[in-house]
């Protein structure tokens, strides 16, 4: 009998040296972000063809577990915090979304008089709106980004020191979720755009996952509206689902 394309028989022995592989890693043989021995002695370790090792390995690198870098090797992939896992709950999508490690966060803030797509964006008018870029970092290394328009007319961005980027970037990434009732999250995926490329230097991607994010108050009015760009081949999205 064939399956895919596979006998029984060697879709066993992938299938025997995915779990050996992934006991290997489970067992701290591998730990996270190590790098797996090289293809032919890794086949050689485990007593199979790099062909079967291949099936094995892609498939890992399917389920998360492992991660490929052209030219340099397989490596174990960093887990997620699992308290962290998932966009179900109101916080930065970013750090949810992104399978870098963020070490460092730049932010560059304008104001800006309200405008017709202002107006669009909050559904009234703000005299004032902020308009605020965060670049997520790793090691000098942009990582990700995001644009928001932030709106002033609500009681709490009064309290904030506008002049203070560290207490912004708090608000940004942490406060607001306190203050706000709900958020909605669309994605997409886009091309990089030169506005795109701009705000991620040095990152390759051709297509970035764009998480559109409004956030609204306990009256329903929209506070703030950030578009994160995550480099496409760098999105994970996870959602907890109960009945």
């Amino acid at each position: 009998m064939v399956e895919n394309n596979r006998s029984n028989k060697k879709a066993a022995r992938y299938a025997v040296s995915y779990n050996k592989i992934l006991t290997m890693i489970r067992d701290g043989l591998y730990p996270e972000g190590s790098k797996l021995p090289t293809e032919p002695l890794l086949a050689e370790q485990l007593g199979i063809s790099r062909s079967t090792l291949r099936q094995a390995l892609a498939l890992l690198q399917e389920d998360g577990i492992l991660e490929s870098k052209k030219g340099i090797g397989n490596f174990v992939r960093k887990t997620l915090n699992k308290d962290n896992v998932g966009l179900e709950r109101m916080e930065n999508p970013f750090y949810k979304a992104c399978i870098d490690p963020i070490n460092k966060v730049d932010i560059k803030m304008v104001m800006e008089a309200s405008s017709e797509h202002t107006e669009r964006i909050f559904n009234r008018k703000c005299p004032v709106v902020l308009a605020v870029y965060r670049y997520y970092i790793e090691n000098d290394s942009v990582k990700g980004s995001c644009f928001s328009h932030v709106a002033t007319d609500f009681d709490h961005i009064n309290s904030i020191n506008l002049n203070n980027s560290n207490e912004l970037l708090d608000f940004l990434e942490n406060k607001i979720y306190e203050y706000g009732l709900s958020s909605m999250l669309e994605i997409r995926m886009v091309a990089a755009t030169e506005n795109i490329k701009e705000a991620n230097q040095g990152n390759p991607s051709k297509y970035y996952q764009m998480i559109a994010e409004t956030i609204s108050d306990n009256s329903g009015n929209i506070i703030a509206y950030s578009k994160y760009y995550i480099p496409y081949e760098r999105a994970v999205f996870k959602v907890n689902r109960k009945n």
